[in-house]
């Protein structure tokens, strides 16, 4: 019997940021696997593999259309994880408004259509009572086309063209704990936390991704922190391959979902390296997937829904290239 044929998706360039890539490749060789990175967009016979693994794409908002046509072509053509229709409703940010009408608490936003009413920035910020706020479209990787802007200033409104000339907005309020705290990782394989590490900004920066200059620590994440992750990755119809749940204390110190991660999440394998091993173990038993998140309109899976595959106990500690795009 042949070895299974596996394809790692990536993209070109950013060598040096995957790390994560080399480490499940290794695992996958060590489970008698062929495993092979391959940049999405090149000509490949995608049928020749019997599974392909979405992991470094960190170019496909540059190329939305086209990524999401690819992923769709790829899943007829083989078993793709995470599942395309999942990988479409977390490429844009408005999933956040879908989990939030579930009851996850997110960070407070204000939804801002492309050829809408023409609401000013400065009018959203008054109303909100912000005198800082971040502007960032609804698909973008790695803080790439965020705008930092604050009240009275007249770039705001600039900046909130600028990002309209792209895809919907965004409005969040500006978290002074990005600038202390940073953001807290939550990783999960096949629905199980594995580890958790902390994300923090470069001296005098608020973003945490590596370009930006920030760095990555292990951590331990508290109980509500992990409720709260467990939280939105039940709102999935059944547990993904894997996921990064990225959380932040919002304005009333509570721990806020900023990104649910489901696509191409760097899920900072060499803090805690058994999670390679979990990753390729999972991948190597995938059983049919429907993918996808609840409709809105479902009831809460507390309620009458499917439970997770398992209840997770708290997660243990263990150009543009993100260190993880998001």
């Amino acid at each position: 019997m042949s070895c299974p044929r596996i394809a790692i998706a990536t993209c070109t360039g950013y060598d040096d940021h995957k790390v994560d890539d080399d480490l499940l490749r290794e695992a996958l060789h060590e489970r008698g696997c062929e495993a092979r990175s391959l940049v999405w967009d090149e000509a490949t016979d995608w049928a020749s593999f019997d599974l392909c693994l979405v992991r470094s794409t960190w170019d496909y908002n540059r190329k939305y259309e086209e990524f999401l046509d690819w992923g769709r072509q790829v899943e007829a053509a083989t078993t793709l994880r995470n599942p395309a229709d999942l990988i479409a409703w977390n490429s844009n940010k408005t999933y956040l408004r879908d989990l939030a009408q579930a009851g996850v608490r997110i960070v407070p936003t204000v939804w801002v259509e492309r050829g809408g009413s023409g609401i000013a920035l400065a009018d959203i910020l008054a109303e909100q009572g912000w005198n800082e706020a971040i502007v960032k479209p609804v698909v973008d990787l790695g803080a790439e086309n965020l705008h930092r802007v604050r009240a009275g200033d007249g770039k705001a409104t600039a900046s909130l063209a600028t990002v309209l000339e792209r895809h919907d907005a965004m409005v969040q309020p500006f978290l002074p704990s990005l600038e202390s705290q940073g953001e807290l990782s939550l990783i999960y394989i096949d629905g199980n936390p594995t580890h958790a590490v902390r994300k923090r900004p470069a001296p005098g920066d608020f973003r945490v991704q590596s370009i930006w200059g920030g760095t990555v620590t292990p951590d331990e994440p508290s109980q509500a922190e992990v409720e709260l992750a467990n939280q939105a990755l039940t709102q999935l119809n059944e547990p993904p391959l894997y996921a990064r749940a990225d959380l932040v204390s919002g304005p009333d110190g509570q721990p806020c979902l900023i990104e649910l991660e489901l696509i191409e999440p760097n899920l900072y394998l060499t803090s805690h390296p058994p999670a390679a091993e979990l990753l390729a173990t999972a991948a190597l038993r995938l059983r049919p997937f429907t993918g996808g998140r609840r409709p809105p309109q479902s009831p809460h899976p507390s309620a009458t829904g499917p439970p997770p595959a398992s209840q997770p106990p708290p997660a243990q500690p263990p150009p543009s290239p993100p260190d993880h795009p998001s």
